[in-house]
């Protein structure tokens, strides 16, 4: 009887992390808000891993490594419990400043689009916050001038961001 109602208490929650994760993505442009026009913060290099991951065995995290002042890398790590690996995942990343506010555009090795997210860094406290710029924008732009300029009329929209922030912490 237990053994029933855990089974299917875990189909449950696998088809509902299954949706979060169908309808969590970010908005994609073909072009970056800028070539960089924010510093990437001091102290932003190292290990980072989400709050809620923190407890994990074998938890997601990034590596972030500084490339110049205004770009970086981040190596997503992704444990598979398929074959007890790491996989890895690549991501470029440029920090524009819109409004005084910070947006990173995260492009995946081998991809042509780039994800764009709010991006808030809290030295002090040791943490990220990221908010991913929605996919409900139907709009394409084909110059990162275009694009900047939208996000600056829209970025204080309450659709302009999905309802996740994802905050991360030093490992």
């Amino acid at each position: 009887m237990k053994f029933n109602i855990l089974r299917k208490s875990m189909a449950t929650l696998f088809v509902l992390a299954f949706m979060v994760l169908l309808t969590g993505c970010p908005y994609s442009s073909s072009v970056p808000i800028d070539e960089g026009t924010a510093k990437v913060p001091s102290g932003l290099e190292g290990k980072w891993l989400t709050t809620g991951d923190e407890e994990n065995k074998n938890p997601t995290y990034f590596t972030i490594s500084k490339d110049d002042k205004f770009h970086a890398t981040a190596t997503k790590m992704e444990y598979s419990t398929s074959d007890s690996t790491y996989n890895q995942t690549i991501y470029h990343l440029t920090f524009s400043d819109v409004g005084n506010e910070i947006f990173m555009n995260a492009l995946a090795e081998g991809e042509t689009n780039y994800n764009l997210y709010k991006f808030v860094f809290d030295e002090k406290n040791g943490q990220i916050s990221t908010s991913e710029v929605t996919d409900y924008i139907k709009e394409t732009f084909s110059t990162s001038k275009e694009l900047k300029e939208f996000i600056l009329k829209n970025k204080s929209n309450s659709y302009f961001f999905t309802n996740t922030t994802d905050t991360y912490v030093r490992k």
